[in-house]
């Protein structure tokens, strides 16, 4: 490193380079102009030199002026100087204790900034220095590192000037003093007050002080030249400015709130209120296009109009105006900017908010649908728990028919194959099979005939239970060896055979109705007669209504398409919960007649019998089902809540309710494209379905 004059003093006289090769400026060279000055920073107390570091060769003649500029600039000040990122190690090992580094100033031949000054952080005493460039290139690529961290202060262009070089090194050592906790008269004990010809000072007036006052200094510029301007009173909800139409004039608000608003599709959209700043219209004036917003008084308000040429002649005759009136523009114009940046904020989170429930909102619709979907067939299970006990019932009659059947036909069979004739045996057998019911009367009759010819009442009975037809088939069997045994075993045999028939189809009934109820929801849309459903449920639930007269009134209707075990769920509620209104009114009669001592009062239907009456008929669009019941009706205060989910009129009823039997019909009827209406009064309840032929196939 060239240890050759690098640098002078605000006395113009050359100083030799030290060892390290900077050189230091007349605050070190006088020591009486250089005092050591008690610095705090970071929490450190030690009296030490302040220093300015430059980083340059002068290779391109940009290190050396500007060193000897800020010497001018800051006498007080020691000013280093080293060539490049490889002499701060030796510069900061030559620092004493306590010395301190106020700024760096590197210049463009430095061929890395960026490396120099991230090197120079990493050095304890530069770690929070701000740096200046001062460059003679077009451009950087290697400043964005130092932008990015904070570390770059500002940039100059050489040529500089010296005020500007000034003012740009005293602002960044202020800010650099003030960040480490000194007050504004330390600094000036620090590094003096800045040079007279420095450039300071805010960007325009007024931007740093009370916004109030700035509006005052306004308005007594504008009344300077144009005299005294006359306050308008306007009330609240007055517009100043209308969206979409010519701006004639300036609003100056004095007292008051003015609020912004914007027309869009969705209607009237306040923009700005406390953002709207003591200035409406300016902006549209200045750009000689109609108004952006309408504005308009939210309170009653102070103003002072301005007319396009009246702020003409006011800037013409005092410029000075211009800069007050631009400052206050600025103030209004970003504090609408920082609320439409923040509104902008705003969406965005509510867009995320949004984003996030309408995730939430369909998770929690596929949980719905697949609680819904488990109710359906827990209820299905339900309903199959609850007709087993029917079925049971049902079952056990024919069942225990057919064992006592088959035991007769052992006894039958064998004294029918015993027997010498068994031609008798065999018509007797058919004809049980096969005759038809005999009323008592026809009995009777042939009883007379049959006495004179058997000459006994006991076995002439006999004969009429087993079939014989008259006289002449007595006579007949008669006059064979044990004939009239045979006949007799015969027709035993034959009506336990027709017993046994009759039992196993009623069990295929019964079984082929429960089919209904295990078949899966997956099951694909089938033509299904209506009538024949409810047939089936009706056999199902016999059990159920036993004591209520059933009457079905059907008609020839069209197939419907649909699941058949879902239209089964249906029926079976409806009939079901008809059924059991009609028990409940009567259990509640009992149990106060019982409570009170006396004698139950009529139901609602007064002494009709119980009745649940069931009729299809078909309709253009498809087949329309009712299912009325004569029970006590529905509480009008409940109709519409009968079909909400775990609604239940069975409450302290002794019997299965989750409440979800009329929401399930529903839902069932509504996916199949069809209707479900319900009419109730005392004495009455109607629920009347409609169902299309053809409904909408369901997504699987």
């Amino acid at each position: 490193m060239d240890e050759a004059v690098v640098g002078s003093g605000a006395n113009g006289r050359p100083r030799p380079g030290l060892a390290h090769g900077w050189t230091q400026g007349p605050a070190q060279e006088d020591a009486s102009v250089m005092a050591r000055t008690d610095v705090r920073c970071g929490g450190h107390r030690a009296g030490y030199p302040i220093h300015m570091l430059v980083v340059g060769d002068d290779s391109r003649h940009i290190a050396a002026p500007v060193t000897r500029d800020l010497s001018y600039a800051f006498p007080r000040l020691c000013l280093d100087r080293v060539d490049g990122i490889g002499d701060l190690a030796a510069y900061e090992a030559s620092l004493r204790p306590g010395d301190h580094v106020l700024m760096g100033l590197v210049t463009s031949e430095v061929s890395d900034i960026d490396a120099m000054i991230e090197h120079a952080v990493s050095i304890p005493v530069l770690t929070r220095v701000q740096w200046v460039v001062v460059t003679d290139k077009f451009e950087h690529r290697d400043l964005t590192g130092c932008m990015q961290s904070g570390a770059l202060s500002s940039v100059l262009k050489a040529p500089w000037t010296v005020p500007l070089l000034a003012g740009q090194a005293y602002s960044t050592m202020v800010r650099y003093l003030s960040g480490c906790g000194y007050s504004q008269r330390q600094i000036r004990n620090l590094i003096a007050d800045p040079p007279p010809f420095a450039v300071q000072g805010p960007l325009l007036e007024g931007l740093d002080r009370d916004e109030r006052e700035v509006v005052m200094e306004l308005l007594a510029g504008v009344e300077r030249v144009l005299g005294q301007r006359p306050r308008l009173i306007i009330p609240e909800g007055t517009q100043l400015v209308t969206q979409g139409q010519p701006v004639g004039a300036v609003y100056l608000v004095l007292e008051g709130q003015v609020s912004l608003h914007r027309d869009s599709p969705q209607g009237e959209v306040l923009a700005h209120l406390a953002t709207s700043g003591p200035l409406i219209g300016l902006v549209s004036l200045a750009r000689a296009e109609d108004a952006f917003f309408t504005g308009e008084t939210a309170t009653e308000a102070t103003v002072v109009r301005l007319t396009t040429e009246q702020l003409q002649i006011v800037i013409s005759e005092d410029p000075s105006i211009g800069g007050t009136l631009t400052a206050l523009a600025i103030r209004s114009l970003t504090r609408r900017l920082m609320r439409a940046e923040d509104l902008h904020l705003q969406n965005a989170m509510l867009a995320e908010d949004l984003e996030a429930q309408k995730e939430a909102l369909a998770a929690t619709l596929e949980d719905l649908c697949a609680t819904r979907a488990e109710l359906v067939e827990r209820a299905r299970f339900a309903m199959l728990g609850e007709l087993s006990a029917g079925i049971a019932h049902e079952l056990n009659n024919p069942v225990t028919a057919l064992v006592r059947a088959a035991k007769h036909l052992h006894e039958d069979v064998d004294a029918a194959l015993a027997a010498p004739a068994t031609a008798s045996s065999r018509e007797a057998m058919s004809r049980a099979l096969t005759a038809p019911p005999r009323s008592t009367s026809v009995e009777r009759a042939l009883m007379k005939e049959l006495l004179p010819v058997v000459g006994d009442r006991t076995l002439a009975r006999r004969l009429v239970r087993a079939g014989i037809q008259g006289a002449d088939g007595a006579r007949a069997l008669a006059q064979i060896p044990g004939g009239i045994d045979a006949y007799e075993a015969g027709a035993r045999l034959g009506g336990s055979l027709r017993s046994v028939l009759a039992a196993g189809d009623r069990v295929i009934e019964l079984t082929q109705s429960l089919k209904g109820y295990a078949r899966p929801d997956a099951e694909d849309l089938k033509p299904v007669d209506v009538r024949e459903g409810i047939d089936d449920v009706l056999r199902l639930t016999a059990h159920r209504v036993r004591g209520i007269r059933i009457d079905c009134d059907y008609e020839e209707v069209p197939l419907v398409r649909a699941h058949p075990a879902k239209l089964q769920q249906v029926w079976t509620n409806l009939i079901v919960n008809a059924a059991e209104a009609i028990e409940d009114e009567n259990a509640d009669l009992i149990a106060a007649a019982e409570a009170s001592g006396g004698v139950p009062e009529l139901p609602t239907r007064g002494e009709a019998e119980a009745l649940i009456r069931i009729t299809v008929r078909p309709t253009p669009e498809g087949v329309a089902i009712t299912v009325c019941d004569n029970g006590p009706g529905i509480d009008p205060g409940i109709v519409d809540k009968i079909m909400e989910p775990h609604f239940t009129t069975k409450a302290g009823r002794v019997r299965f309710g989750l409440g979800m039997g009329m929401s399930i019909v529903r839902s069932i009827i509504a996916d199949h494209g069809g209707t479900l209406v319900i009419c109730s009064h005392p004495g009455s309840t109607t629920m009347r379905i409609s169902l299309p032929t053809q409904p909408q196939e369901e997504e699987s």
